[in-house]
């Protein structure tokens, strides 16, 4: 494995059916030497057919080195982390287990770094199947699922939108230095935490490291049918609620000071003048309005509930020292 230049590391959680899309994406590479490049599927305590899978696809044959790996922490950075730990190539490629390549995505990565002197380089996650869709359910794709900065190569500043972490490539050695992805933040089985990127590119630009769009770099998104349906994007506020308060707590930006009900009383306050104000105007607003309504008030909840759990996580470790 010394020659390794690309490891393509693809964490999955029950997904069996799309993960085959995307290792046969990959199988798909062209102008890239097979010698060079390594796949590997982390698998974070599936119970589907994950292993089978990866199996049948390995005795097909593959064009590249395939390998399984099985991670017991439950969560994607920790499943990130462990694939960063386990590949043997300079550059790592981290994929999502629903998306798929561009045929010559790997051909492109280590020319992109060389032009551009990039750390760390991404591109465009477009859906492929986004057809037929409800009226008010474009903006919220707009920023969810998918990213595109146009077709221009680059370098992303603090003020402009960050690589999805699902199509994002960074040197092994890099990301060790960093410490790799935060793990209390990102998915964890079937929530919806995020921001585990959006963490990861701030620490960068605060060690002075670039990070360029390269819109060569393609990948295609499958859209889960769940996402048409408005309870979908209930959970995926709350759960991203629960995001930002999570991100406070890894930034060291929080004091529950007095509290209600086990939630600090600023939280309420917040609530109550912003988005309990906002929601009592409702009848009088256009049903996507209303439903704009919902999910801010659904976020305000989220940051709510994961306030609750970590100052009773403090209450229980504090009683335990005592």
């Amino acid at each position: 494995m010394e020659n390794i230049l690309i490891s393509v590391v693809i964490p999955t959680y029950n997904r069996a059916d799309l993960l085959r899309s995307a290792l046969q994406s990959v199988a798909a590479s062209r102008d890239v030497e097979a010698d060079r490049v390594e796949v590997l599927v982390i698998d974070n305590n599936s119970v589907d057919d994950t292993r089978a899978v990866v199996d049948e696809i390995r005795a097909a044959p593959y064009p590249f080195p395939l390998r399984y790996v099985l991670e017991t922490r439950q969560g994607l950075s920790h499943a990130r982390n462990r694939g960063a730990a386990e590949a043997a190539g300079f550059y790592l490629v981290f994929m999502d287990d629903d998306q798929m390549i561009h045929e010559r995505y790997l051909a492109h990565i280590e020319p992109a770094f060389t032009a551009t002197g990039a750390d760390c380089i991404g591109g465009p996650v477009r859906y492929y199947n986004a057809t037929g869709l409800p009226e008010w359910l474009p903006p919220l794709l707009e920023h969810v699922g998918q990213f595109d900065l146009g077709g221009e190569t680059r370098a992303l500043s603090e003020h402009d939108d960050v690589l999805r972490g699902g199509n994002m490539v960074i040197p092994k050695a890099l990301l060790a230095s960093l410490g790799g992805f935060d793990v209390r933040l990102g998915r964890v089985g079937t929530t919806l935490l995020s921001d585990e990127e959006t963490e990861l590119q701030a620490r960068m630009r605060r060690g002075g490291h670039r990070i360029v769009y390269v819109p060569a770099l393609v990948q295609h998104h499958y859209l889960d049918p769940d996402r048409l349906s408005r309870h979908h994007w209930r959970r995926h506020r709350f759960d991203y609620g629960r995001t930002i308060f999570r991100r406070r707590l890894a930034d060291g930006d929080f004091t529950a000071g007095r509290t209600f009900l086990g939630v600090p009383r600023w939280l309420w306050l917040q609530m109550l003048t912003r988005e309990l104000r906002l929601y009592g105007t409702a009848c009088l607003l256009r049903r996507e309005d209303r439903f704009d309504r919902q999910l801010r008030l659904c976020e305000c909840l989220g940051q709510m509930y994961q306030a609750r759990e970590n100052i009773r996580t403090l209450e229980r470790t504090t009683a335990r020292a005592e």
